[in-house]
């Protein structure tokens, strides 16, 4: 009797003005969240009209030039046909790289995280860690996804407790075989900043992960993934000209034709072999990162191949206890 007085002193206490007041702060807040992810797609949109613009420009440019190089007879036309090919021509290269965005060098970005990548190589090296990293997705860790470095070559997963805990060696646990180095992947950053800034989700895509990944056959899910790969890594990051997506048996293959990333990636092989080798560089560590809450499982990066200007990565699931 006497909690339901104060459940119904309370209820007396809220006026319907402070039910209102706070319906409406949490609105503003929705609102200012959504305006922020509109301002983002409306740039991305943007930057991609500039360069379809510059395209057509080019093309356009290069037909009338052509047209008023073979038809060249000094005559009037001709010469103003020759100017206004190669007008559109000149329109045209600035307009691919007209952008409304400030960026830094490639060059500099690259040595912004070699530093670091190289340390990390240095770490692995010194503990004399062997493994490759498994990647773990943020349902077993409970803050995001992790990479784990076993320490010994028969290994186990540390139990989901220890993968919880604010920890990055996991070393004197009551089974020596789930020792290892817990940390967090080198494209974990770019991974949270497609998920937040372009609003871009993996989890839901997979929520049936377990069940079509038995099969040979591409699925509505792998598909809808293919094309979300393509999308962010070709017209959100800008990695790439085209990117090709496999997803089967488990196994996930991405390349990227004529990557823009190519130099940083040979980079981290020659400076930082064994953070390539058993963790994979920011992009290999971003795919991986996709994988692994795509199929709501651990995930392993199999292999790298890197020819001409052309990376191709591949991910598989792993079947551990």
């Amino acid at each position: 009797m006497s909690s339901a007085r104060v459940l119904t002193r309370s209820q007396e206490n809220t006026s319907p003005s402070d039910i209102d007041t706070a319906s409406l702060v949490r609105r503003l807040y929705e609102l200012e969240a959504e305006n922020a992810r509109f301002k983002k797609s409306e740039e991305l949109t943007r930057k991609n009209e500039f360069r379809a613009t510059g395209v057509v420009l080019l093309i356009l440019g290069a037909v009338l030039t052509l047209i008023a190089y073979l038809s060249y007879n000094t005559s009037t036309t001709s010469n103003v046909l020759m100017m206004v090919g190669l007008a559109f021509l000149f329109l045209g290269a600035i307009t691919i790289f007209l952008n409304t965005e400030k960026f830094v060098s490639q060059k500099v970005a690259e040595r912004f995280h070699l530093s670091t990548t190289i340390v990390l190589d240095d770490l692995l090296r010194d503990l004399r860690l062997r493994n490759k990293g498994i990647y773990i997705p943020a349902s077993r860790t409970g803050s995001g996804t992790k990479v784990f470095v076993p320490l010994r070559r028969a290994y186990k997963l540390p139990p989901q407790a220890c993968l919880k805990d604010d920890r990055t060696f996991l070393i004197g646990l009551s089974d020596t075989a789930e020792e290892g180095v817990l940390m967090q992947p080198l494209g974990y950053a770019l991974f949270t900043y497609i998920e937040e800034d372009m609003d871009v989700q993996w989890k839901s895509l997979g929520a049936d992960g377990a069940e079509h990944h038995g099969r040979s056959e591409p699925t509505s899910e792998s598909e809808q993934l293919s094309k979300k790969l393509q999308a962010v890594l070709v017209k959100g990051l800008q990695l790439a000209d085209s990117v090709a997506v496999s997803d089967r048996d488990g196994e996930l293959r991405v390349s990227l034709q004529n990557s823009s990333y190519f130099s940083a990636c040979r980079t981290v092989m020659e400076r930082a072999p064994q953070v390539c080798k058993q963790l994979g560089c920011p992009l290999c560590s971003l795919i991986a990162c996709i994988y692994t809450e795509y199929v709501d499982k651990e995930v392993m990066i199999e292999s790298t191949l890197r020819e001409n200007r052309d990376i191709s990565v591949t991910c598989k699931v792993l079947e551990v206890k």
